[in-house]
């Protein structure tokens, strides 16, 4: 079954509909973002959250021994890498922590060169997420990629997807991979923040129609 991540998880109203919807994954964004959230913040979110449901630290550039301590202090189950960490810093942080790690891969049009190397420098990570590029920001694009843009990729572990996915595209976007043979093998789950809000913030509405759109 598709692994379902709900990230920019920052409210006690959107903890309670995780727990009532339970994806598999909630993030925490600690990066400066309107979703950003402080560690004192994310722990006590994380006390109210479903023990089943994973609590995933979004990080972008951040000190890796402050990385570290997140996942070793039981903030964060996952972390997940979304700036220009390179292979350097995945190598020295898994000495640092036993946490799985997500890197996130930004796919740009038209440079199969440019993505491959991004590919081989999260080679260290646990899982790949793939998300769209956008010149001047690491994520939260609400932009999505064509996927096609995998097919010139030597995929060698778990995925995620991301950027732009709603409860209007997820199920045929999910779909399009499952039907892709050297895809499907290693496809893990799907990642969404932006599409299950509205005006900015998590929508009750929204979050249950994307997991009715995956899982009926």
């Amino acid at each position: 079954m598709v692994k379902v991540k709900f990230c920019g998880i920052r409210r006690t109203e959107d903890i309670e509909a995780v727990n009532r919807l339970k994806p598999d994954l909630a993030g925490f964004v600690f990066a400066k973002s309107k979703r950003q959230v402080t560690k004192e913040q994310a722990a006590a979110l994380k006390e109210l959250l479903d023990p089943g449901i994973k609590t995933v630290a979004v990080l972008v550039n951040m000190p890796v021994e402050e990385a570290a301590a997140l996942a070793n202090t039981g903030i964060a189950d996952l972390l997940q890498l979304h700036g220009d960490e390179d292979a350097a810093y995945i190598a020295k942080l898994k000495t640092l922590t036993g946490a799985k790690i997500i890197k996130a891969i930004r796919l740009r049009n038209g440079e199969p060169e440019a993505n491959a190397k991004l590919l081989t420098e999260a080679v260290q990570a646990d899982y790949y997420l793939f998300d769209t590029f956008l010149p001047d920001t690491y994520g939260g694009t609400g932009k999505t990629f064509s996927l096609s843009l995998l097919n010139n990729l030597l995929i060698d572990k778990p995925f995620f997807l991301a950027g732009g996915l709603d409860a209007d595209n997820v199920a045929e976007i999910i779909g399009q991979v499952q039907k892709d043979e050297t895809l499907r093998p290693n496809f893990y789950g799907v990642d969404v923040s932006g599409g299950i809000e509205t005006d900015g913030y998590k929508d009750t509405v929204k979050m249950e129609a994307f997991m009715k759109a995956i899982r009926g």
